[in-house]
């Protein structure tokens, strides 16, 4: 990895998402947080840049991208009406009928909660991107909305922080990370599940990254705690000891780097 400088963070909310898991068929389900193909596609919307051109500037080579989930998420299952189209065309006006496909949705656990809140973490060794999104993420200048898996889900981003004071800590001990950890990170039998409060610690496969054109997809796996609690763990590389919101927070990026 390049040497981190600084790192852009920012909330990344809205009342409900739905994050199409990649190996789902017959049914939608999604995950409970943004995969990393989903914030630099959220990104690369904010500056402008036009769908599928920017698979190679934000490679897993080229920036950075770590996810906090802050607000506890919960899902329920709603079936909805798709236009059934058999080929070309047909079926666009509605005259093949319909397909009830089930689909899974992301919404805050706390009902006096109105918003999902993710704590993204962003770096970019391309300087002119990472002054241009901060220019656009501080001064609001979106050049297209930004959504939370579907166009449906309008979202929202705020409380912008530019964090230049950090530093790269190595331990072999135990630490308390914030955002979700890539497996490849983790010292073998290093996750701690004796906590001293009642934590959900759940496996994903996640879409990393994408080829020119979709071609192929890089998978990784992780772990997080659901509730947005951290997870204790022993890692084999760096991570970043950051002052955020007022607080000291431990984070890894999602590349595994």
């Amino acid at each position: 990895m390049n040497k981190v400088d600084k790192i852009l963070a920012f909330d990344l909310t809205g009342p409900m998402a739905h994050f199409r898991k990649f190996f789902t068929n017959s049914s939608s389900l999604s995950y409970d947080f943004p995969p990393r193909t989903t914030i630099i596609g959220i990104i690369a919307g904010i500056l402008g840049w036009q769908r599928d051109s920017y698979y190679n500037d934000f490679g897993i080579k080229e920036c950075c991208v770590g996810i906090k989930i802050k607000e506890p998420t919960r899902s329920i299952q709603r079936t909805v009406n798709y236009l059934l189209v058999s080929k070309g065309v047909g079926g666009l006006n509605g005259s093949a009928g319909h397909t009830q496909i089930p689909i899974e949705i992301i919404l805050p656990k706390n009902i006096e909660k109105d918003k999902l809140c993710y704590r993204v973490y962003f770096w970019h060794k391309n300087e002119k991107v990472m002054e241009e999104l901060c220019e656009r993420l501080l001064n609001r200048k979106f050049v297209y909305p930004v959504s939370l898996g579907l166009s449906e889900f309008l979202g929202n981003i705020g409380n912008v922080q530019i964090c230049e004071e950090f530093e790269a800590v190595k331990s072999s001990k135990y630490v308390d990370i914030s955002t979700v950890c890539n497996l490849t990170l983790i010292e073998e039998r290093g996750l701690d599940i004796l906590t001293d409060e009642p934590c959900q610690y759940i496996k994903e496969i996640l879409p990393l990254s994408f080829s020119a054109n979709r071609e192929d997809m890089l998978p990784a796996e992780f772990i997080y705690e659901r509730n947005g609690k951290n997870i204790r763990v022993k890692l084999k590389n760096c991570y970043f000891k950051l002052h955020d919101e007022g607080i000291d927070r431990n984070i890894v990026f999602m590349e595994g780097q």
